[in-house]
């Protein structure tokens, strides 16, 4: 119940701060697509910081939604985020968030595009917070292989569902699963690095 207070306050405190508007949760029409809801703030800043992110990444958040993780990652000194989104709803509120993001450091774009369509070829660090079940995310890595060709590429799985997905991807290596009760975070995160 503490935490569950403290990330509510941290959550109002951060988004006037930063000047956007990320809560709720979202249903969606895509079959395959998980509903959109938000990670706390706290999760997200210790899983950009395990991530250790550089002034030459391009951080793509597949699944970005409302743009909470793209508007911490834009504070971060990295070259570029990207939003990847399949609703036009969503992509239009993460646009309105970014234009008024507060403390920006990095250029944001949103794609309103499936996330096994878009091309991932300056990618460098992709998020996901479980945006999707089994079968899009197998089509989405074999796209994200297909573009990459495996530049050292870093991923942060959030709410890691369907690890198994990611298991079977020859080209990637299991680096690490921060389990909620280890961190404190509020997801469970599982990290893979592509192998060079």
């Amino acid at each position: 119940m503490q935490n569950s207070l403290f990330d509510r306050l941290d959550t109002i405190w951060c988004e006037r701060r930063m000047g956007i508007s990320t809560r709720g949760i979202v249903p969606t029409d895509h079959p395959d697509s998980v509903h959109y809801a938000t990670m706390a703030y706290r999760t997200i800043r210790g899983i950009l910081g395990h991530l250790d992110l550089r002034s030459s990444d391009v951080f793509v958040d597949i699944g970005s939604g409302k743009g909470r993780v793209l508007c911490c990652a834009a504070r971060r000194p990295v070259r570029r985020v990207v939003g990847v989104e399949l609703s036009a709803d969503l992509c239009r509120q993460a646009r309105t968030n970014a234009e008024r993001l507060q403390g920006r450091r990095a250029p944001i774009t949103v794609e309103n595009t499936p996330a096994d369509t878009y091309d991932y070829a300056g990618a460098t660090v992709l998020f996901l917070f479980n945006p999707f079940e089994a079968r899009t995310l197998r089509s989405a890595l074999e796209r994200i292989a297909e573009g990459t060709h495996g530049r050292g590429l870093r991923i942060a799985y959030a709410e890691p569902a369907h690890e198994e997905v990611f298991r079977e991807q020859p080209w990637l290596d299991a680096r690490e699963h921060l389990a909620r009760g280890r961190t404190g975070w509020t997801n469970d995160v599982s990290f893979y690095r592509s192998r060079q």
